[in-house]
């Protein structure tokens, strides 16, 4: 695959730091998230290095508190889900299943997920909706520093906001818990990305009041709708939700979609649309709220 490219494959950060330094023309490579992207890519430049991540420890440690549960860049989904299924919530069980088959989540990783640079895949939505940062490290400068930033930060539009010798290091996941939470994809982000929708929900709720709401609508070519519009909207409104609000609320947040995102199909938006008024219905008092 990597014909005439060199490979270098350093045993740690700090190691890598340093190659990255002496080879500004470099390729990360991880676990194959987009791996025919890289191909065509670096078999355009035969002066290219390749740098693979695969022996650095520190990228696949996962340690967790009653607070949250830190994951390295280079962990696999499949193994977030074996992690998922003792920690996480259904929203982010239910993205990570629905993420391609077995066998590629073996390939995938969350780091991968979350920056592949020309298309969105469902993970950054969920983790973004459950509140997640993620670790950043500027392996351009002489002294190594990290940062800590929420995810939707590395977005803007259909752009990753990454640049190229910055390192994610890790995924902070909140052990977060909704009382209502939903995921939806649908369309293949793969196979046809240009009319997929993949979205996620999460709501708390006090007895029959909305007190905080979390929405992220991914359309994998063209970027991720983060709403605020929603919770302003609906923080604080009785539940089951009216008719007339479902509908005003579903045209505004198209509406916004327009204004905010480029190349959104017609068809996307329908879908987005329905999709949202599906789960805006759903939302209904249980015997388990009313016991709060």
């Amino acid at each position: 695959m990597f014909y005439n490219n060199k490979l270098i494959i350093p045993d740690s950060i700090n190691e890598l730091h340093q190659a990255i330094k002496n080879n500004p023309n470099h390729q990360l490579f991880a676990g194959g998230t987009h791996l025919a992207l890289i191909e065509q890519e670096t078999t355009k430049k035969n002066s290219s290095t390749i740098i693979s991540l695969e022996n650095i420890k520190e990228l696949f440690d996962v340690t967790r508190n009653l607070q949250y549960v830190d994951v390295g860049a280079m962990v696999t989904t499949n193994k977030l889900l074996e992690i998922g299924n003792l920690a996480f919530n259904d929203l982010l069980l239910d993205t990570l299943i629905n993420t391609a088959t077995h066998i590629i989540r073996n390939q995938i990783t969350i780091g991968g997920a979350l920056c592949t640079e020309k298309i969105r895949y469902s993970l950054a939505g969920t983790l973004a909706c459950m509140d997640s940062r993620v670790e950043l490290i500027d392996l351009t400068k002489e002294k190594l520093v990290s940062k800590l930033i929420p995810i939707n930060k590395i977005y803007k539009d259909d752009k990753l906001l990454i640049e190229k010798g910055t390192l994610v290091k890790k995924i902070r996941i909140p052990l977060t818990q909704f009382d209502f939470e939903k995921f939806y994809c649908i369309g293949s982000p793969i196979n046809d990305p240009f009319n997929t929708v993949i979205l996620a929900f999460g709501v708390n709720i006090d007895q029959t009041i909305i007190n905080s709401i979390k929405m992220s609508i991914t359309f994998p070519k063209c970027g991720i709708y983060f709403s605020s519009f929603l919770s302003s909207e609906l923080e604080g409104a009785q539940i089951p939700l009216v008719p007339r609000t479902v509908s005003n609320v579903s045209q505004k947040i198209i509406a916004e979609i327009d204004k905010k995102i480029e190349g959104v199909t017609s068809l996307q938006k329908e879908r987005a649309k329905r999709i949202l008024q599906t789960i805006l219905y759903q939302i209904i008092p249980t015997k388990s709220l009313f016991d709060k």
